[in-house]
């Protein structure tokens, strides 16, 4: 789907369609209830079981155990994700421990895998198809061009000199004859001066391809050649959703979400009378100290630029659980930890990647806070409070898109960087 959606008429009024925006969105589209309809690695998806790239390959057990506990993980996004100029399949997975309990804050609790498969029977098989569909283009467009220069030819001459000898008004002398026809001025007929958009949609697009329109393009083209889930190994799960994607869109008029909470930092504030008021300015006592615990969190998130950033940015589209835009710039959750440090500075401080010492690592896609709620919609409250505590996990890839080593089958994985935000302890 692309990133520049037509508006719908109900639509027009709700959306700002002047305001532009590179990123694609994924949004829950439906629950994954069984076998009736099996994902694919081509699909999507929040939750469940990875579907691998072959399905005699697979990551090695360390990129899939957490390296805290030593457990294995549960899968929270596979991302289908191929480069529009590339015919090869891309794969990006994000894995966290499911014992939040232990593990919740912890170094490489949760991992990023990147995975390709460069099968070259498939990428010859798309080759194919594409110049096919680019000879079909071309030809349409030549007869297009033939038809037109056969009805131009036969009306040029309809007023020219070609008729002169018995049109009275055409002689030497007639006044208004100045030797050419006006209408036949540089033989040039004003309405090809423009293509005629070919109604099937099978001309080039002079456009780039979204993410997502690769997905699309990518996954009709291999529907033959796909693979199922992997049942060699049962990692634990959460509830899984199919997710579709599509371009960001900014409402026209919001009230700001966190007005109904400026209360609670204006508590501190002196009204000038010197009555009224036990703290005296900020020597006295801190007013987050009369706060219940939720009401401080709060408090301290507004005083942090970042995430009111964040929160005004994700009004606009309240439902999304993914973010994408390769190269691009996530979405901070703070600015008050380590990984909000490598995006804030005058350069990006992303490690490079240890594979792939000579490139570099560039921002790709990140994980959103409502992705929470679909994940464990089926846990019980008791396991909720001891749920996943993450503001976004933010996931960096290599610009090279290199992998060290193809097994048998034309894949492999590698893992990527992964920053999580977590949420702040009270």
């Amino acid at each position: 789907m692309s990133s520049h959606d037509a508006y719908s008429s109900e639509e027009e009024d709700e959306f700002d369609r002047n305001s532009k925006s590179n990123v694609l969105i994924g949004l829950v589209d439906v629950k994954i209830d069984g076998n009736e309809d099996e994902p694919t690695f081509e699909d999507t998806i929040l939750g469940g079981q990875p579907v691998w790239l072959h399905s005699n390959s697979r990551p090695k057990d360390e990129l899939l155990t957490c390296g805290n506990c030593g457990k294995m993980m549960a899968m929270l996004l596979q991302a289908f994700s191929p480069f529009d100029d590339e015919l090869y399949d891309r794969v990006i997975y994000i894995f966290a421990c499911p014992d939040t309990r232990t593990c919740s804050k912890k170094a490489n609790s949760v991992k990023a895998i990147r995975g390709i498969c460069k099968d070259p029977s498939k990428i010859s098989q798309l080759q194919k198809e594409e110049e096919t569909a680019l000879k079909k283009s071309l030809d349409e467009k030549l007869k297009l061009e033939e038809k037109k220069k056969i009805q131009f030819e036969a009306t040029k001459d309809l007023f020219g000199k070609g008729n002169q000898a018995s049109n009275p008004f055409s002689a030497s002398d007639n006044p208004f004859s100045q030797g050419e026809n006006p209408f036949e001025r540089k033989a040039e007929n004003p309405f090809t001066a423009k293509a005629i958009p070919d109604p099937s949609g099978s001309s080039p697009k002079t456009e780039k391809e979204s993410y997502a329109d690769a997905a699309k393009k990518n996954q009709v083209a291999s529907t033959a050649v796909r693979t199922t889930r992997a049942d060699s190994i049962e990692l634990p799960e959460y509830t899984s959703y199919f997710l579709y994607v599509q371009g960001e869109k900014y409402k026209k008029f919001t009230d700001p979400d966190l007005e109904k909470y400026k209360h609670l930092t204006e508590m501190d504030v002196d009204s000038g009378s010197g009555s009224g008021s036990s703290k005296g300015g900020k020597g006295g006592s801190d007013s987050s100290a009369q706060l219940d615990p939720g009401a401080a969190k709060i408090s301290n998130m507004l005083d942090d630029t970042v995430f009111e950033a964040f929160t005004n940015k994700v009004k606009h589209n309240p439902s999304q659980v993914l973010r994408y835009e390769l190269g691009g710039k996530p979405l901070l959750y703070t600015g008050r930890d380590s990984t909000a440090a490598k995006f804030l500075g005058k350069e990006i401080t992303i490690p490079k990647p240890g594979y792939n010492p000579s490139s570099s690592r560039q921002f790709e896609l990140q994980l959103m806070p409502k992705a929470i709620m679909d994940l464990e919609s089926d846990i019980i409250k008791k396991d909720i409070l001891e749920g996943m505590e993450w503001g976004t996990i933010i996931v960096a890839t290599d610009v090279e898109d290199y992998i060290p080593e193809l097994d048998e089958n034309y894949v492999g994985y590698v893992e990527e960087w992964c920053g999580v935000q977590w949420e702040e302890s009270v």
